[in-house]
Order: C-alpha cells, then sequence, then structure tokens
C-alpha cells in the first residue's frame, strides 16, 4: 500500500477503505475551476493529475454531471466531452429536487 504512494490509516468506520490515495496524490483526476449549476444539479470538469496511470488509456478531461432526480434518486454520468458515443434512448421524467431536499449527501 504505502510501496504505491497510498495511505493507510485504519478505522473504525464500516467498509471504509484503509488504503487509499491522499488528496495530493499524483493519480487520479481533480476537479477543475467551477462547478456550473444545471436545472437539476451539477456539472464538473475533471482533469487528469498527471502522466501516471494505473490503467492506461486515460481521458482527460471528462466531465461529471450530477442530477438530483427525486428524494432518494440520484443520476451522475462521466463522459468524454471530446467524443460522442450511443447513449441508450432513455427518458426519465423526474421533477428534480435541490441538494438540501435528497436524502442523501454528494
Amino acid at each position: 500500500c504505502e510501496a504505491r504512494g497510498c495511505a493507510w490509516c485504519p478505522t473504525d468506520v464500516p467498509n471504509a477503505p484503509w488504503c487509499f490515495f491522499p488528496q495530493d496524490s499524483p493519480y487520479g483526476y481533480s476537479r477543475g475551476r467551477s462547478i456550473q449549476k444545471t436545472a437539476k444539479g451539477w456539472r464538473i470538469t475533471l482533469n487528469k493529475r498527471q502522466a501516471l496511470s494505473l490503467f492506461g488509456n486515460d481521458i482527460s478531461p471528462i466531465v461529471l454531471e450530477v442530477e438530483f432526480q427525486t428524494k432518494d434518486r440520484l443520476r451522475f454520468r462521466l463522459y468524454d466531452p471530446n467524443r460522442e458515443r450511443f447513449e441508450v434512448p432513455l427518458k426519465i421524467d423526474s421533477p428534480g429536487v435541490t441538494a438540501d431536499e435528497a436524502s442523501y449527501d454528494v
């Protein structure tokens, strides 16, 4: 764990990992400058931190869209903003709620 640059922190929280990448890790993605508010949630651009890759073929930037659909349902999408892809044309009607109204935290 520590040899890969991970942090090791035992915890009493059920199902929480003891081995994880710290916030300043060279792996993964970092949040772009701003969070865009949308009609039902947020849109955030994520950028690859460095050239290091754990899995290969990383995409940068990627977009994370979070949609608060109902009090108990959240939808999120991760996608490459520079390449179109097929998505099943499934229309889900949802009233949309605010983050404060949801029964979960993001």
